[in-house]
Formats: C-alpha cells, structure tokens, sequence
C-alpha cells in the first residue's frame, strides 16, 4: 500500500504547492491572453500540475538508500512486451487480465494519456505536439533511471526499457485523440481585450494575489537568507532573524504603497485588470485612506502587537469581506472609505482611444 499512497501523496502536496507558487503570474496570464479566469479551468491547470508531480513519483520513487542500490537490467528490443505477454498464460479474458506483462503495458499507457489530454486541453495543441511532448518526457524520466538520477548513483536502480518509452507516446496519443471529445469550441466568446464586468470571484482573486504577493515574497526572502547563512556556517537553516523578516515585509509593503498611491490600486487589482477610475475625495487623501483600509492595513495590523491588533485585524478583514459582496460594483472597505470607483482597466482603454 505504501508503494501507491506515498507517491500519490508526494504528488498531491508538491503539485500543490507548485500550483501556489504559480498562482499570481497564472491569473495575470490568464487575464492578459484569455480576458478572464475561470473555475474551471483553474481547477484543470490544478491537475495538470499534481498530474505532473504524479510521472516523476511513480516512475522515480521510492528512492533507495545508496548501500541498497541493485544495477537494475537494460532492455533495448522493442515490442519485447509481447513476447512478455505470450510467456504468461493468455487463454482466456479473465488470464489476460491478470497477465502482469499485459497490465505493465495498460499501466504505461494510462499514465501518459493526461499528458495528451493536458497538451491538446490546455497548450490548445494537437497530436504532433502530444506525440513530441509523450516521447520527451518519457524519454526524460527513463535516461533518469538510467544514469541513476544523473550520477547520483552508480548504476540504474530501475529497469530502462525501450517498451516504455514506446506506449508511454502511445498513451499520450490516446490521451490526445480522447480530448477531442471533450474539446467544443464555443461560438460568440469575447475577446481578450473586451471589457468584463467586476464581479465577486474577481474582486476575491485580486485580494488573494495581494496576500500571495506579500506572504511568498517573506518566505522567498527568508529563504534565501536561510540558505545563504546555512552554506556560509554549519549547514542548518535556522529561523530568519530580525532584519530579515523586516525586509520581508517591507519590500512588498513599499511596492503595494507605491502601487496604491501611484494608479490607485493594488497590484492584485492590476493583474485582475481593475483600475481607479475616480476618487471623490482629494487624490492623494483618498489612495492614502485607500491603502490604509485594505491591504496597507492588514500588512500593519498583522506586523503591530498591541493589544487591540488581533481584534482590529480580525475586524478589518470580515468588514472588507462582507462589503466585497454588498457594495456597488463591489467595491469594498477601501474603496468606500477612500471614495473611490473602480472599473474593468479595458473599458477605460477603449474609452480613452
């Protein structure tokens, strides 16, 4: 059971945590080329990242300890599958089935038939390309196996066959031609650059790239520093100190207050394509309050321990979220207190040109 449920849980949590990393520039991406973002296909990309994780798991773990290492043979006949097949019993449906050469074969091809699937859902590309990427990445992860992880170990500890490479294209051909199924293309969509209406989930998505912006800026940062304390001394990582947990938070804090007081949004608010299109108040009052009440504040809050801060944070935020969905346009906290109107960044360039 362990030879399935570590792998699967390698993959769920690394693909995860690649999908969190690549979330901000995915939606930025995703607003620039397709106008928008959906549920949806969000949650495709979401798979295809565990997905990925998934081949290098199952093809490369577990991983032996270097005095465990057996030199694993190198089988170069193609087709020697069948032969495999026929030196089992296949006199019947039921030994077929059961046939361990047959369900090696049946393994491979499902494993790469997402990747087919993925290349022609997502990259919008056909079989060629399936075929190429199939063919690369199997050949990939077996000179992997091959080399030992590319001199980690002395020899091979997993089998590199020819076969492999051979149904893993295949399945990834499979994968390709089954997307057709499923791949409708829709008459009368919008274009890129035409205007969307700010809606809930795109006022949520721009705040939670703000909070990803500032929470994996601190963590690269202290990161970093970890890194470069451990190799420069004894090897450990230890917890960032002082000086580096301010610079953590003061980079992306200035970068937001520079944002804010410059175009009168967030940087979450300009990947989502949203500008300041008027503020009732004195402009620089109104994008000083504005940074204050959103994410100026809970950066602050956050940072500050007196003995209100928690209850103030905690404040702040359900406030901003319940205006999020009550106020016009949906506008938020920020924008009320600070009298500004947001707008669709495309509307206000179609109205300009």
């Amino acid at each position: 059971m362990s030879s399935f449920v570590v792998p699967a849980f390698v993959a769920v949590f690394v693909g995860c945590g690649i999908a969190v990393l690549a979330f901000v520039p995915f939606v930025a991406i995703s607003y620039r080329r397709r106008g928008g973002l959906t549920f949806g296909r969000t949650l495709m990309w979401l798979a295809a990242a565990i997905y990925a994780m998934a081949l290098w798991t199952y093809t490369l773990l577990p991983v032996p300890s270097a005095d465990e290492v057996t030199c694993a043979a190198v089988q170069l006949r193609p087709f020697q599958f069948v032969a495999d097949i026929l030196s089992f019993d296949v006199g019947s449906v039921r030994s077929l089935m059961t046939n361990p050469a047959v369900l090696q074969v049946a393994l491979n091809v499902i494993l790469f038939a997402p990747l087919g699937w993925f290349v022609r859902q997502l990259a919008g590309r056909g079989i060629v390309v399936a075929t190429m990427t199939g063919l690369a990445t199997s050949a990939l992860i077996e000179f992997t196996q091959l080399t030992g992880i590319w001199g980690i170990y002395p020899c091979a500890y997993r089998v590199f066959d020819v076969d492999d490479l051979i149904m893993n294209t295949f399945g990834a051909i499979l994968g390709s031609l089954a997307s057709l199924l499923l791949l409708h293309r829709r008459s009368g969509l919008q274009e890129a650059d035409a205007p969307r209406p700010l809606t809930v989930p795109r006022r949520l998505t721009g705040i939670l790239c703000d909070l990803l912006i500032w929470g994996l800026f601190s963590w690269t940062v202290a990161l970093a520093f970890g890194i470069v304390e451990a190799v420069l001394g004894d090897g450990r990582i230890t917890e960032p100190g002082p000086f580096v947990s301010l610079l953590g938070f003061a980079l992306p804090f200035a970068a937001q207050l520079l944002s804010v007081l410059s175009r009168g949004v967030t940087i979450g608010e300009r990947i989502v394509l949203i500008t300041a299109v008027q503020v009732r108040r004195p402009v620089p009052v109104g994008r000083i309050l504005r940074f204050l009440f959103g994410i100026g504040g809970y950066m602050l809050l956050s940072q500050w321990t007196f003995p209100l801060s928690g209850l103030l944070l905690s404040l702040l935020v359900a406030v901003s979220a319940v205006m999020v969905f009550t106020t016009r346009r949906h506008r938020g906290l920020a924008c009320v207190v600070s009298g500004t109107e947001i707008d669709d960044a495309r509307s206000t360039e179609a109205a300009v040109g």
